[in-house]
């Protein structure tokens, strides 16, 4: 017999390890920061008539591409995201672009400001 009863969604169940209570963190504590508008301006220049953005992130850990991620996926932007382990030359700023046709290779060394 099929009912029309509404389920409410469930929240994320906290963890037990060795009799402990594991919280799990809320989901929007888990975004990035957003985009500050100095480099939210230079990627909209950058940018100009591309389809698909492909990051490159120098180093092990893909965080600092979140908050540009975001920002160009609320631009109706595709974008591909991969880890480098260097570039040569050496970046001397903290976003490198390089296009082909509509598709735009940008490059985030992280330890540059």
């Amino acid at each position: 017999m099929a009912t029309n009863a509404k389920t409410e969604p469930s929240a994320p169940e906290d963890v037990l390890h060795d009799g402990r209570t594991v919280f799990q963190p809320a989901p929007e504590l888990n975004r990035p920061a957003p985009l500050d508008a100095t480099a939210a301006s230079l990627l909209d220049t950058h940018l100009r008539a591309i389809d698909t953005v492909r990051i490159r992130v120098l180093g092990n850990d893909l965080s600092p591409s979140a908050s540009v991620q975001d920002y160009l996926l609320a631009k109706g932007i595709s974008v591909e995201v991969s880890l480098a382990e260097q570039m040569i030359p050496p970046p001397r700023s903290r976003y490198v672009f390089r296009y082909e046709g509509r598709t735009a290779f940008l490059t985030i060394a992280p330890d540059i400001d």
